[in-house]
């Protein structure tokens, strides 16, 4: 045992030191350093593991809600998914001759009158006659003009504004199409064969190819005129 006060080494029996003679023995009521430590590491500490399990739930981030959970055995609840509303649809087609002013009824009765006699006899000798596109393939054109014509015409009494925009408006559009109109019409009518008469469909087509070009090519003239 050593001395705490010479550091001397005396036996483990001895009461006090062989070399200073101070005790060896612990003063009653003193108590080692060690004692007023806290517990050891190895000694399990009451409520430890609530305490850190607190500690990681204030660190841990939050989390995302999760859906709203439905009856056993059935799926979490989704809020169902929008759809997009029908778009604008096109008014229905309802007739009605009203819609057309009385020049463009008569550019389009003018026009049916113009293509049926393009399958009239035109030319004829002796009794033999053939008609406009029989003779002039180019006449076919003219039967796509005037089909356009009508059918344009058609869908304006339906429908008071078209489905479709077009690039050229309303007025401009029938003048170019009765002006070209005519303008085939003419050129089918001079170009006559040498021998050969003119018949009922070459003079029916001209008069209505004439018919339906005069009421929108004189207004366009005269508003011409006007602005020079």
């Amino acid at each position: 045992m050593t001395c705490p006060q010479c550091q001397a080494m005396n036996e483990a029996g001895d009461a006090f030191c062989r070399n200073c003679g101070s005790p060896l023995t612990q003063v009653p009521g003193t108590h080692d350093s060690s004692a007023q430590s806290g517990p050891s590491p190895t000694t399990p500490q009451v409520g430890a593991p609530y305490q850190q399990q607190q500690a990681d739930e204030q660190q841990q981030p939050l989390q995302q809600q999760p859906h709203q959970a439905g009856p056993v055995g059935q799926p979490p609840y989704q809020p169902p998914l929008t759809q997009p509303g029908p778009g604008p649809q096109t008014p229905a087609f309802s007739f009605d001759l009203q819609r057309l002013s009385p020049i463009e009824r008569v550019v389009g009765a003018a026009s049916i009158v113009a293509l049926i006699s393009l399958f009239l006899p035109w030319f004829g000798v002796f009794g033999f006659t053939v008609s406009g596109v029989g003779w002039h393939g180019y006449l076919y054109l003219e039967l796509i003009v005037a089909l356009l014509i009508i059918a344009y015409l058609v869908m304006c009494c339906g429908w008071d504004q078209l489905p479709f925009a077009l690039p050229v408006a309303r007025g401009p559009l029938l003048l170019i199409g009765a002006g070209v109109q005519f303008l085939l019409v003419l050129i089918g009518f001079l170009d006559k064969p040498s021998g050969t008469s003119w018949q009922i469909g070459a003079y029916l087509a001209l008069i209505a190819a004439l018919a339906a070009a005069v009421p929108v090519i004189a207004p366009a003239v005269k508003s011409f005129q006007s602005s020079r």
